[in-house]
């Protein structure tokens, strides 16, 4: 226990260290940006005395790193930045913004989401469509994680657009994928049905894609289950677009769990859905879906 101690000590020790030295770093940057008077730097033809304090930023940011004190080495990146957007070199800013927002992701997601949008201002306006794109899907899946929905399939759909701007479709499709589960989980189900059944159309234009449509059309079919529409067209559509998903656990569970509705047998449907998740384990959300789908025979008034 002794020696155990010993080593808690040391280590905090060589972090403080280290974070002392970054200090340092950061008071020669402000020291070198105000050099001769900021201004005066800043107007200058020579960027020479700018260069140097980015590069001290940058240094005293990746220590702070080490020290896994994230708040200053976010400053210390987004100043590296701030004098980069000056410096007339918006790549290099795009970059630090990244890196701090990475830093600020593990303390201080609003400053994060702050600094990502401004990298994705430099990265839409230089055409870098993908790469906007993606720190939109960062943003998403944050405010995912913090429960704010609509705001992170705003930025889903963002995301969708930019990766599209590019033809990078596998990377659409994943953020199509989210809009439609949460359009669903919001009773918007024609969006979502729309929406997984091109991302269906999508694969089986791809040999190596063409299985995983089964997974689209099943989930677009669920959809269809809980809006309480005849669903008996619909699924053929889906059969003569892709005749394998005939032969399906997915397209057999649908077609019980559809004459089990019409039957108003909920212990049918509870005993189909349950001897299909021992199988495949089905997610929360297809577990939800379905769970609507059900109550659709109770909430179904007895007419006989």
């Amino acid at each position: 226990m002794f020696e155990y101690c010993q080593e808690i000590s040391k280590f905090t020790l060589k972090m403080s260290q280290i974070e002392v030295k970054a200090q340092k770093l950061r008071d020669e940057a402000v020291k070198k940006r105000n050099a001769n008077g900021f201004f005066k730097t800043l107007f200058s033809k020579s960027n020479d005395t700018i260069d140097e304090s980015i590069e001290y930023y940058a240094r005293a940011a990746n220590l702070f790193k080490m020290a896994k004190n994230w708040s200053q080495a976010g400053h210390a990146f987004s100043d590296a930045a701030e004098l980069s957007l000056q410096n007339e070199s918006q790549p290099e800013a795009a970059v630090y913004f990244i890196e701090a927002a990475n830093c600020f992701k593990k303390c201080d997601t609003s400053k994060a989401i702050e600094l990502y949008q401004s990298a994705i201002a430099i990265y839409r306006d230089k055409g870098k469509y993908s790469s906007a794109g993606k720190y939109h899907q960062v943003i998403a899946e944050i405010l995912e994680d913090e429960y704010d929905i609509q705001e992170a399939v705003e930025h889903f759909e963002r995301a969708t657009e930019y990766y599209k701007q590019e033809c990078n479709f596998s990377c659409a499709n994943k953020c199509l994928e989210k809009i439609a589960e949460y359009s669903a989980l919001s009773e918007d189900y024609d969006k979502a049905i729309s929406i997984f059944q091109e991302i269906a159309c999508f694969d089986l234009a791809s040999s190596l894609l063409k299985y995983c449509a089964k997974q689209y059309f099943f989930r677009a079919s669920i959809c269809l289950l809980c809006t309480g529409t005849d669903i008996t067209k619909r699924l053929q559509t889906y059969l003569n677009m892709h005749p394998g998903f005939e032969d399906s656990r997915e397209y057999q569970l649908i077609m019980c769990l559809k004459e089990c509705i019409q039957d108003e047998d909920i212990e049918g449907f509870e005993n189909a859905v349950r001897k299909f998740d021992s199988v495949t384990h089905l997610s929360q959300w297809h577990i939800t879906m379905l769970l609507r789908a059900k109550n659709r025979i109770q909430d179904t008034p007895d007419l006989k």
